[in-house]
């Protein structure tokens, strides 16, 4: 039984899947990374104030820039989707990739999720790393088969002989109704062999895009529309212009307390820093603010001390309350921290409805309000 359990992740770290010279249309320093690399790396100048967002790097170029460095390392990687190509990509994270890679490397696919990723299983299998992009979160389901039981179970099933270097990118939509705005992580972090990340800042954005490129395991990669067009605005040092990458599997910290402990997974964790600021402000309560990041794999006990310190927890995300992994996530920390715990852990998410039209949406996603 352990065997099996140690089969399911690889865990390795390639910079490329094989030798020879990538295939490219410009040297690295004529494509659009000369632009990014010029703009400023933290949203924020030293009197607190915002710095012009066309002349700060984004969510989106953070992970434009992990990408580019990729495709410049490995020969065997490739990239696509739906409009992957055109414009950019559809939320404009390719932009400038068009014009450094050739067709074969980053090209459109028609609609139809099930081919996208189950031929991106097919090249990940024969030794290529792939990048294949599903426009909306809401059509994980037509590549249900390809998801659940195709990318997350080669490795295992071949004892670890085959390898799955391919990485989903996943959007997760707002404004766009009710099937095009749905968080579908929980349903992934219930499959075995599929690590699952989540990123909601620009610094995490290409750290862990940077992670997922240069392993040999499936991730999906979910990514908020909400985010793309925002700079870093929490990580003082910002967006650094050279490679990193961020550690497998640990939240972060992203601010310190002593009364509760906030626990956020994606875009929410903005909702939960407002509402540090309003408890901190009206009701002297300080409240410790946790980005998860990670949804598999996740270490528990950066959040299990600040629970221990605490005493209180409430977790929040995006995605409807009923059957969301914050569930999971708090039967485990129920058990992990049993002793610390002064009242039962609370979940905040969305209600148990389709997505309403975006003139209703702030009803349905969670609120500082309903996280306080």
């Amino acid at each position: 039984g352990d065997q099996i359990g140690a089969m399911m992740f690889s865990n390795g770290r390639c910079d490329r899947m094989a030798n020879g010279e990538p295939d490219v249309l410009l040297p690295l320093e004529e494509t659009r990374l000369k632009v990014t690399r010029e703009k400023f790396r933290f949203g924020l100048d030293e009197t607190g104030s915002p710095h012009p967002k066309l002349k700060t790097l984004t969510y989106a170029e953070a992970l434009f820039e992990a990408m580019i460095h990729r495709f410049y390392q490995d020969p065997t990687m490739i990239a696509y989707g739906e409009e992957n190509r055109d414009w950019g990509g559809a939320f404009g994270v390719y932009r400038g990739l068009t014009e450094a890679l050739p067709y074969h490397r980053l090209f459109n696919s028609p609609i139809s999720e099930g081919a996208i990723v189950g031929t991106a299983v097919g090249y990940a299998l024969s030794g290529g790393r792939v990048v294949a992009e599903l426009m909306y979160c809401d059509f994980m389901g037509r590549a249900g088969d390809e998801i659940f039981n195709q990318m997350a179970k080669w490795q295992s099933m071949s004892a670890n002989v085959l390898r799955m270097p391919l990485v989903l990118r996943v959007s997760v939509g707002a404004k766009y109704g009710a099937q095009h705005s749905q968080d579908w992580s929980s349903l992934v972090a219930h499959i075995p062999g599929l690590k699952v990340y989540f990123p909601a800042t620009a610094y995490d954005a290409k750290g862990m895009l940077n992670l997922a490129l240069r392993g040999t395991d499936p991730v999906v990669f979910f990514e908020s529309q909400r985010l793309y067009t925002e700079p870093e605005t929490l990580v003082e040092s910002g967006v650094p212009v050279g490679y990193y990458e961020v550690e497998e599997g640990e939240p972060a910290q992203r601010r310190s307390g002593t009364d509760i402990t906030i626990i956020t997974v994606g875009a929410t964790l903005y909702r939960a820093l407002e509402a540090a600021d309003i408890l901190q402000r009206r009701y002297g309560l300080s409240a410790e603010v946790i980005d998860a990041r990670f949804i598999n794999p996740l270490n528990y006990q950066p959040l299990v001390e600040s629970i221990r310190k605490t005493g209180k927890a409430v977790l929040a995300s995006d995605a409807c309350e009923r059957s969301s992994f914050l569930h999971t996530m708090a039967s485990t920390l129920s058990q992990l921290a049993f002793d610390y715990l002064d009242a039962p852990i609370a979940v905040v998410g969305a209600p148990n409805w389709i997505t309403p039209p975006a003139e209703l949406e702030d009803m349905f996603f969670p609120q500082a309000s309903w996280i306080i």
